[in-house]
């Protein structure tokens, strides 16, 4: 069974510089394959402070999900589709977002995180769920990585609003 599609939903913090033009990244492995998925949208200001965006990549077969999502660049039937590339479903062992940053300080522009939810999709009913609903920086400073621990469907803690 391989991962076909994923949704993502990101909220930014409320700081007064909370937001980022750089970009961000989810992150999927396990012992079964991995990669990296760019989540930026054309011609939208994805990342701006107290944004909650819902981006949906692949193939999702659960149709609430896709309420209000956002397409990030070729994130169907292109190099940023899931399901055009292995991923051993159930060898999933770690999720994680990344941000880009420079190489120094001053290349750097900070990011808050308030709140992330990766639902992956297999065929239906498969579905997984790894968040992270603690706030915290990234950036050059502080770690470009936060890692999202897979929990159930009932723990509903992140704020789905769009």
């Amino acid at each position: 069974m391989t991962l076909r599609g994923m949704v993502v939903q990101l909220n930014t913090g409320t700081a007064r510089q909370a937001g980022t033009d750089d970009a961000l990244y989810i992150g999927i492995s396990g012992t079964a394959g991995g990669r990296e998925f760019p989540l930026d949208v054309a011609w939208f200001d994805d990342f701006e402070r107290r944004s909650r965006v819902k981006y949906v990549l692949g193939e999702v077969w659960e149709g609430d999900a896709l309420a209000g999502a956002r397409d990030p660049k070729m994130a169907r039937s292109g190099w940023n589709d899931p399901s055009l590339f292995y991923v051993g479903f159930d060898a999933i062992d770690r999720v994680y977002l990344r941000k880009q940053s420079g190489r120094g300080e001053r290349d750097d522009d900070a990011y808050e995180l308030d709140e992330v939810e990766v639902r992956l999709y297999a065929e239906s009913p498969r579905k997984r769920i790894f968040r992270c609903n603690t706030g915290i920086w990234l950036g050059t400073v502080y770690g470009t990585q936060v890692w999202l621990p897979e929990v159930s469907d009932a723990d509903r803690s992140v704020t789905l609003r769009t």
